[in-house]
């Protein structure tokens, strides 16, 4: 947990996960095998406990990320020469089907960031600030409730993101975002008596806003104008990533806004642009 913490930077939520999954491994094997020591499993006692996981109401994705886990503790064990073959090497996880990212229609976007958001008080532009920040730069939840006033630079048009695992990147702000931010701010100041805030969505007593709060602002803003079952700020990253990509914008470059490790993860989204292309084509083709 130190090496991961402090050397391979993982967040606080992937800690807890990691922690969960090897205690409830390490629970496993004491109880079907009274194996006291991880060090010393075999890889069909992992098998079995894949199995048994498989068996349980679990999604296929929570079955995927435990084995990874697993897979990482073991290479550490091998890095650490704790042990010598790696038991997981050679084990797979059960298949998931891929989901394609769910996205807002741009013209229901432009109409609610144009229309539906009025109000000069200090909530409405808060909302609004909130909403155009995570369309316009794809910017993840935990990433928007760490901005701070300081990682915008006005004249070069740009904020500073702090992504996962404290890897930095360099994203393009509108005009409209910046004149926000000003507004913004200057509400802040007077609604909180607080002069100087550190980060640019915090509580009266100037602590980071908590996620759930950021979340419930954009599901009930969201609400507004699309059915989707999931109405969270990830759809917005999901329709920043999609109308980038359907109106031209080179999938490397939609890579490094998003601040993606590689490129696989970001082309997920010309899925949907293709699945666009065959309902244009269905549509138009008089053979289709």
């Amino acid at each position: 947990m130190n090496y991961i913490e402090n050397e391979r930077r993982y967040s606080t939520h992937t800690l807890i996960a990691y922690a969960n999954d090897l205690q409830q491994f390490h629970d496993y094997l004491l109880q079907a095998y009274n194996l006291e020591n991880s060090v010393n499993a075999e890889p069909e006692m992992i098998r079995s406990w894949i199995v048994s996981l498989i068996n349980t109401p679990l999604q296929t994705r929570t079955v995927n990320r435990k084995i990874s886990t697993l897979k990482s503790y073991y290479r550490f064990l091998q890095k650490e020469k704790l042990i010598s073959i790696n038991p997981v090497k050679t084990i797979s996880g059960p298949k998931t089907a891929q989901k394609l990212p769910e996205f807002i229609e741009k013209d229901k976007l432009a109409k609610l960031l144009d229309e539906l958001l009025i109000g000069t008080d200090y909530h409405s532009v808060r909302n609004k600030l909130i909403i155009e920040l995570f369309y316009s730069t794809g910017m993840r939840l935990s990433e928007l409730v760490q901005l701070k006033f300081s990682d915008f630079d006005f004249s070069r048009s740009t904020v500073k993101i702090n992504g996962k695992r404290n890897k930095q990147r360099l994203v393009p702000v509108t005009t409209t975002v910046l004149q926000l931010l000003t507004t913004y701010s200057d509400i802040q100041k007077k609604e909180t008596e607080n002069e100087y805030h550190v980060f640019v969505f915090s509580t009266k007593k100037g602590k980071q806003m908590h996620p759930r709060v950021v979340y419930g602002i954009v599901k009930n803003t969201l609400e507004m104008i699309t059915s989707l079952e999931k109405r969270s700020p990830h759809i917005l990253r999901h329709s920043f990533a999609t109308h980038l990509l359907n109106n031209g914008a080179d999938l490397n470059s939609i890579k490094e806004l998003l601040g993606h490790a590689n490129l696989a993860t970001t082309q997920i989204y010309t899925h949907n642009s293709f699945e666009k292309l065959k309902n244009q084509y269905k549509q138009a083709h008089p053979r289709a």
